[in-house]
């Protein structure tokens, strides 16, 4: 079953394509039914929930055929009904949204900088990247979070498959997290992460120099029908993140990883570096 934000995000397209049909304005709109025009504004973009009598009233405002009004307000009972799943991992407030949405996308494009990006994390890398530096994870979340991100996972392989198009600074190859074995590890798994069908890994070489979203991470989630579910941007770092559904600010996200990718090796090639440096780091005495 789709989640609640995916739901109401849905359902806020399909108010905000009701409402421009019949050549109407949110804040016209908004004023025939008590309601003002950032109410509306958010219940289109799927921020807020709207009540039953609100939908109602505004439906027949905008006078929807009783198909559509049926329509609408089961999708908006469903998204009153849902909770969110990943409420049990004790996961903050602004990353419960993205992994929802995550569970409805069909494509992710990502870019890190410096960690292994989460969908291709061992789950011994995943708990050194929690347990880590002075502003580590509260040890009661640490196996929580560990059990999310090995959760999300799950969507990688079976029936609709995630597809992963991920590209890694080659730093991400160099930093040794968690020690030699457990790195070791992680770098066997992004060997075998990157002859799936469905994943695609590039690695952007030291040598490019400087380059646009350096600094940060930032993913992208894609889905089945951009005209219903446009893709959605979301960055983090130590002390949060934030999703991102501006349409121009995810347009600025696309233009970057497009740039980045361009700059990285091909896929094959970025393969056959992997496995260069697993060797390296074997000869070295980690695991292999």
């Amino acid at each position: 079953m789709a989640n609640s934000s995916a739901q109401l995000r849905r359902l806020g397209t399909e108010l905000r394509r009701l409402r421009e049909s019949v050549g109407r304005t949110q804040g016209d709109v908004g004023a025939a039914i008590g309601r003002t025009h950032a109410s509306v504004v958010n219940w289109e973009r799927g921020k807020t929930r709207i009540s039953k009598s609100d939908l109602v009233c505004l439906l027949a405002e905008l006078h929807a055929p009783a198909e559509v009004r049926k329509g609408l307000e089961k999708l908006r009972e469903d998204a009153a009904r849902g909770t969110s799943s990943w409420a049990t991992y004790g996961l903050p407030d602004w990353l419960r949204p993205m992994l929802s949405f995550e569970e409805d996308a069909t494509g992710v494009t990502t870019f890190e900088p410096v960690l292994v990006p989460g969908l291709l994390q061992t789950e011994e890398y995943a708990r050194a990247i929690h347990t880590a530096g002075r502003h580590k994870v509260a040890p009661e979340y640490v196996e929580k979070w560990v059990a999310a991100r090995m959760r999300r996972q799950q969507r990688l392989s079976g029936p609709g498959a995630l597809t992963v198009h991920a590209v890694i600074a080659e730093a991400v190859l160099r930093l040794e997290v968690g020690g030699p074995e457990v790195f070791g590890r992680q770098l066997e798994r992004l060997c075998e992460a990157a002859s799936a069908d469905n994943i695609t890994v590039q690695v952007l070489i030291a040598d490019q120099g400087g380059y646009g979203g350096m600094a940060s991470n930032f993913t992208m989630l894609h889905f089945a029908d951009p005209a219903i579910d446009p893709p959605l941007g979301c960055f983090d770092g130590p002390l949060g993140g934030h999703l991102l559904s501006d349409a121009g600010d995810v347009a600025t996200m696309a233009k970057m990883f497009d740039d980045l990718r361009e700059m990285a090796l091909p896929a094959e090639d970025s393969a056959e570096l992997l496995a260069t440096i697993l060797a390296e780091h074997r000869r070295k005495g980690g695991t292999g």
